[in-house]
């Protein structure tokens, strides 16, 4: 509740929106006295949330989503966020000191769309920044921004998400990345790398389907979801869908080259042959030897 959350490209503000409910959601836990809630939570919706939009007929989809929502439109700007976002950030510091960065770039921008979370990293001083991006710009395509990245910043975790994220809208492969801000990354530090292309979701693209239709929970969704933010905040799960004996956890570090945040850069593969695998080559060759012999391509 006592976070400070700000998006830079934020689209129809759906980051902005499931960040006010969640602080709202632990407001209402914490606090008991009810004018003391009511209040804060006019300063969460007020005060807490800022999002830049630089399309203008997004930017009023934005602010309908947010005022039906519960009205957290405050601070939803209109305007280039390279410009707004550090001049708006800047002149406020004192009373919006941004400790949560929440950001899905558009990746045809400089550095696959790294260019946002250098910018906007830049401008904070503590906290924590969760990016939705194109998994390739932490792999050698993030231009000099990911190497600019993690001389201030620390890259905590790397989850390589489902292929079919955006199903019907882009086939392109996305990763989150998760950083702690202004704390430089250095060589040992050890970053969490989760497959989740598992996430228990089935989505299909059927344009005239409601949402239920086209993203169904079909394998314990919320469970993978809640597992995986557990794992990246360091806190003891309660399921065991992704773990490191499952190849679907790796622990390792990067460098400081920004070129390696990616899952399978870090997976090992196992080349070494079992006894099944040799099992199975050996009555493979039999099978095929016993076919050649009845047909008479080769003798006894």
């Amino acid at each position: 509740m006592e976070s400070f959350v700000w998006d830079t490209c934020m689209g129809s503000s759906g980051f902005l929106v499931s960040a006010m409910e969640i602080m709202i959601g632990d407001a209402k836990s914490r606090i008991r006295d009810s004018q003391e809630l009511d209040e804060k939570i006019e300063h969460i919706k007020h005060n807490q949330l800022l999002g830049i939009e630089i399309l203008g007929n997004i930017y009023i989809l934005a602010v309908l989503n947010m005022i039906l929502m519960g009205d957290g439109s405050s601070q939803i700007i209109c305007g280039d966020s390279h410009k707004e976002g550090p001049r708006w950030i800047s002149t406020h510091q004192e009373d919006f000191p941004a400790n949560v960065f929440l950001l899905n770039p558009p990746y045809s921008a400089p550095g696959k769309g790294l260019i946002f979370v250098d910018e906007a990293l830049s401008r904070m001083h503590s906290g924590y920044g969760a990016v939705l991006i194109q998994e390739n710009a932490g792999s050698g395509q993030g231009d000099v921004y990911a190497k600019r990245i993690l001389k201030n910043n620390t890259l905590l975790a790397s989850i390589h998400m489902p292929p079919d994220l955006f199903n019907g809208k882009s086939s392109v492969q996305t990763a989150i990345y998760l950083f702690q801000v202004n704390r430089p990354h250095e060589t040992d530090d050890v970053v969490t790398f989760i497959d989740f292309s598992e996430d228990g979701y089935s989505r299909q693209n059927r344009k005239k389907s409601t949402q239920k239709v086209n993203l169904r929970n079909t394998d314990h969704a919320l469970e993978r979801y809640d597992e995986v933010a557990a794992i990246c905040l360091g806190k003891k799960p309660k399921t065991d869908y992704y773990t490191e004996g499952k190849g679907l956890v790796i622990k390792d570090t990067v460098s400081l080259n920004g070129n390696d945040w990616t899952f399978n850069q870090h997976k090992k593969i196992d080349t070494m042959p079992t006894e099944e695998d040799f099992k199975k080559t050996v009555a493979d060759y039999l099978a095929w030897k016993v076919s050649a012999i009845l047909k008479g391509e080769v003798r006894v």
